[in-house]
This record gives structure tokens, sequence and C-alpha cells, in this order.
């Protein structure tokens, strides 16, 4: 397995394991959700940072990915004072409007030979878009725990990151080529 799709699959697993996290200890959200989402941010911004580094300057979705999480986790700074759901869901769909441009960027770059990967990428894309908008309605309009709602965002996009970056593994080795 190439460096880069360890670290890309390293980098899911460590998103899933902090939505974890976040779901365990639902209280801290509670408490300040704010700092909690702009920390997970922090975090992601990083890891997409390190993945960036990692693929020696190659795949340029890893640096977009980094501006845009880092983005969002420094807006934080300036809008603390205002209640936490509603800074919490306009982030949140912002985020996903920069992601799901870099995203259909990166859909660009894949072959035409490989249809089924295309369609399987743009399916974990609309996935996440629908999961995204789904969590941020919820929180603006409160009707649940912040918490759960933030460990369920990023459980998802962890999981679906995973097997989408999985599937393309895959799909680069010629023994698991089906098409």
């Amino acid at each position: 397995m190439k460096r880069y799709f360890f670290v890309q699959l390293m980098i899911d697993v460590v998103i899933i394991i902090l939505g974890f996290i976040v779901c365990l200890f639902p209280s801290v959200s509670a408490f300040n959700a704010n700092i909690v989402f702009y920390t997970m941010m922090s975090i992601y911004a990083g890891l997409e940072l390190c993945e960036y580094i990692i693929s020696y300057r190659k795949v340029k979705e890893g640096l977009y990915l980094f501006f845009a999480s880092g983005t969002v986790a420094f807006s934080g700074f300036f809008l603390r004072e205002y209640p936490d759901y509603a800074v919490l869901s306009i982030s949140l769909i912002v985020w996903l409007l920069m992601i799901t441009i870099i995203k259909m960027i990166n859909l660009e770059n894949i072959e035409h030979k490989k249809s089924r990967l295309f369609i399987i990428k743009l399916t974990a894309m609309s996935m996440n878009i629908l999961i995204g908008l789904l969590i941020s309605a919820n929180i603006f309009y409160q009707t649940s725990t912040i918490g759960y709602m933030l460990a369920l965002l990023y459980i998802s996009y962890g999981f679906l990151e995973l097997a989408s970056d999985f599937l393309e593994f895959l799909s680069k080795d010629t023994k698991f080529l089906k098409e």
C-alpha cells in the first residue's frame, strides 16, 4: 500500500475515533459546543496538512481541505460571542460548501475508464452533503443534543471517506480492477 493511501486511511480512522470520543462525552459539547467543533476542525486541518506534506505535494486535495477546515476553525475566534446553535449551523454549511467544491474539483482527476469509482465518490460526497445539511438544520432548531449531532457528523464523514479512499486504493491496484 502506498504511503499516501495509508495516510488517507489513518486520517479517516482518526476522524471516526474523534467522533466516538465526542459521542462518549456529550456533556462537554453541551457546555460549549463551539469549542468542541472548532477544535475538531483544527485537528482535521492539521491532519490534512500532514497528508499534503506526506504526498510530496502532488495531490492538492489535502491542501485545499486544510484551508477549508482551517478557515472554519479560525472563524470560531471571531464568532464566539454569538449563540452556539446559529454559529455552528452556519459554520457547518460553509464548511460543507467548501468541501463540496473541493471534492467536485477532485472528481475531475478520475480517469474516464473508472466510471464506477466516479459514481462511488459522487455518492459519498452527496451523502456527506445530505447528512451535513440535516445535522446543520437540527443544530439550528435545537431539536436534540448538539454533542450527538457533532459526533454523528464526524463518524459519518469518517466512514464515508474511509470507504471512498479504500475503494480508490483498490481501483489503483490492477488485480482488483474489474472494469
